[in-house]
């Protein structure tokens, strides 16, 4: 695997900065949760280091934290909301002893669930009975293909960063979201640790967005400027 550029490191060991060409994005919404994995070769005696090997699926769960408008006029703020990410599977690692820097496979599922029964547990040691079900027992609202998810992990100061598109396909209020803006999403956010609020059998806390591109004015043109084009 050919090795991430050091800029693109050194932007997800700081801190969380805004994904490229934001100033052209509408913001979506705001997630917070935890990662975990479910290793394809289970070694036991808890989480190892690197946390992510090949064929490894990255999953999270947790809540949306803020909404855009967009989403808030057919939501109820009273019910609980929240994300599943799921279906990453690890396709290419790099690890040098320090870093950890790891591309996905294409077709991952983040997914938005708003339930009225505020019951979402993350327990410890996911999968577990309430985790990730609890987080995903409400109406699927929103749901969305994620492709080009990038990792970026720098153990010589536990914190990291994630990257990845994603078209939204799904969910009960998939009209809410305009047809041109369905494409092209961007969800990224930074991982990190130690936390002592994180759950045994998680890895990291998670804190991201999901930015959508912003709509298409339509320009306002007469028939005859038009013919003229093709003259």
């Amino acid at each position: 695997m050919k090795r991430l550029q050091p800029l693109l490191l050194l932007a997800a060991l700081v801190l969380f900065a805004a994904p490229a060409h934001s100033a052209d994005r509408v913001f979506l919404c705001g997630f917070t949760g935890y990662d975990y994995v479910n290793e394809a070769n289970p070694s036991g005696g808890g989480i190892p280091t690197p946390f992510l090997a090949l064929n490894d699926e990255y999953c999270g769960v947790g809540f949306i934290t803020s909404m855009s408008p967009l989403l808030a006029g057919v939501t109820n703020p009273a019910d609980e909301h929240t994300f599943h990410l799921s279906e990453a599977m690890a396709s290419s690692i790099y690890w040098d002893g320090a870093v950890l820097e790891v591309i996905f496979a294409p077709h991952a599922r983040f997914r938005i669930y708003e339930d009225a029964n505020h019951n979402a547990d993350y327990g410890v040691d996911p999968v577990n009975a309430t985790s990730p079900a609890t987080f995903t027992d409400g109406t699927l609202i929103l749901g969305a293909d994620v492709t080009n998810l990038v990792l970026v992990y720098d153990y010589t100061v536990n914190q990291g960063n994630f990257d990845c598109m994603a078209d939204i396909d799904e969910g009960s209020q998939l009209g809410a979201i305009p047809a041109e803006q369905r494409s092209g999403w961007v969800l990224s956010g930074t991982a990190g640790r130690p936390n002592a609020t994180i759950p045994d059998g998680y890895v990291n806390q998670l804190d991201g967005e999901v930015q959508i591109p912003p709509a298409t004015a339509a320009e306002s043109r007469s028939w005859g400027s038009i013919k003229n084009l093709y003259r």
